[in-house]
């Protein structure tokens, strides 16, 4: 069917005054005011031709699925309808701004049910305002932006007006967990050069804690370097994530390293890899840590943290490992061994002087410190010896979570955690996402217009 829209519009203009800022306001508060009364009056015909095909015995019963009567689950086979009933109105909310419809009533001849034909028609679930691609709109701005500024950013520029207690709502309840499956379980392990972990906290609301944990651990792969997210979590230990990322991978692939900033209790991850390689971006900052609890002022601990960092940076030259002479790959093997005798040596020192935390922290810390170097001596390549490239999108979620928001559920922190790294990481598995569930497969289009301009 084809539905043929006839509109006129007169617009007045001074002359010789106007400006082009005129123009543009006046046309585009018309293009808002005409957007939502053409989409009405479209489904308004198409509901009037569906009914009128239905009664006179041209229609489908698959057009308009409903429960028999009085047996829910049960679906009708439906074939024979008469009207019944006045029109009724209905109210939705779409990215094209609010929408009030007539809905008409029919009478299954088979089963006797009485119904409106605008949901099971259009697709709508019943009791339900929001349309899907208001909930696309809501969760892209509300992901950027507070409930608060991003239901006025929409306001203004889309002229939908959504409270922020109905787009807080509408994120809670939305299907991220479909999200897990798609973008965060990628089938091959097998091109991951390394895995990072990291971690940021959050103020929580409605639990016995008030400060929560949101924990993400990322694949790394290609060249130059991508991240993949392979999971995120609320206040979930680390030990749990490792039981789960475990169920999820391949038993028979294990990436070179796991990539860690050193916070508690992330050495178990170590089960998803060969090896853990501490960031050494945090180790010399943890270290100044560790001498502040043994009491030594910013000047004492400031050229300890240098000297560390000098001892742990070992440059690995790029290109094919094949390529490079065996004289530089014997060079680097002196540099390890060097490193690894000189942080010895700085433990022994700190225990000498009575820095017990400082001791303490560098002798663990040692063990995993060069595991990038003797990962390149074996492998040829050079795994993440840093989580700088996490760091990126860890200051995205602080920014989102803390700057923005002030506190949060678990549930909520974590639909914006999913969406915000499936925004970034995987744009496509995003439209993707929302093209299934909009279902746009192009049987409504606008075939044609035509414009003619003409000066009274």
């Amino acid at each position: 069917m084809e539905i043929r829209v006839t509109f006129e519009c007169v617009i007045s203009i001074q002359d010789g005054e106007t400006n082009i800022n005129e123009i543009l306001h006046a046309v585009g508060n018309f293009g808002h005011e005409l957007t939502p009364k053409l989409a009405q009056g479209v489904i308004d015909a198409y509901q009037s031709r569906i009914v009128k095909m239905l009664c006179s015995g041209e229609g489908h019963a698959s057009w308009v699925p409903h429960d028999v009567r009085g047996e829910k689950g049960q679906l009708c086979v439906g074939g024979c309808y008469h009207g019944g009933g006045k029109r009724e109105s209905r109210a939705l909310r779409t990215e094209l701004g609010p929408l009030t419809i007539g809905t008409c009533q029919l009478v299954c001849g088979v089963c006797g049910k009485r119904f409106r034909v605008l949901g099971p028609l259009l697709k709508i679930a019943p009791r339900s305002r929001p349309t899907v691609g208001l909930r696309f709109m809501t969760a892209e701005t509300m992901t950027d932006l507070s409930y608060r500024k991003g239901g006025g950013c929409m306001a203004a520029l889309a002229q939908v007006d959504v409270p922020k207690s109905s787009s807080h709502r509408w994120m809670l309840a939305g299907p991220w967990d479909a999200l897990d499956n798609a973008s965060f379980s990628p089938a091959k392990w097998e091109s991951f050069q390394g895995l990072m972990a990291d971690g940021t906290g959050y103020k929580r609301q409605g639990a016995e804690t008030t400060h929560g944990q949101l924990r993400l651990v990322m694949g790394v792969k290609g060249s130059p370097r991508k991240l993949v997210p392979l999971g995120v979590w609320a206040d979930k230990s680390w030990e749990d994530i490792d039981k789960e990322m475990l169920a999820k991978k391949p038993e028979d692939v294990l990436p070179p390293v796991v990539t860690v900033d050193g916070e508690q209790g992330q050495e178990v991850l170590g089960n998803l890899a060969q090896d853990i390689q501490r960031c050494q971006w945090h180790i010399p900052r943890q270290l100044g840590f560790a001498l502040w609890k043994d009491g030594l002022k910013k000047p004492a601990r400031d050229p300890l943290m240098g000297k560390l960092s000098g001892i742990i940076k070992i440059e690995l030259p790029q290109g094919q490992y094949r390529g490079i002479e065996k004289e530089i790959r014997d060079q680097i093997r002196g540099q390890l061994l060097e490193g690894k005798q000189s942080m010895n040596a700085l433990v022994n020192s700190f225990q000498r002087k009575g820095y017990q935390a400082a001791a303490s922290y560098l002798r663990n810390a040692s063990e995993h410190t060069f595991t990038v170097v003797e990962k390149w001596l074996e492998l040829g390549y050079m795994p993440p010896k840093a989580i700088s490239l996490l760091e990126r999108v860890m200051r995205e979620m602080g920014r989102r979570i803390k700057k923005i928001g002030a506190s949060w559920k678990d549930k909520g922190v974590l639909a914006v955690a999913r969406v915000l790294l499936t925004r970034i990481y995987n744009p496509e598995q995003w439209k993707a996402f929302w093209a299934k569930l909009l279902d746009l497969h192009g049987r409504c289009a606008v075939k044609s217009y035509a414009l003619n301009f003409s000066v009274v």
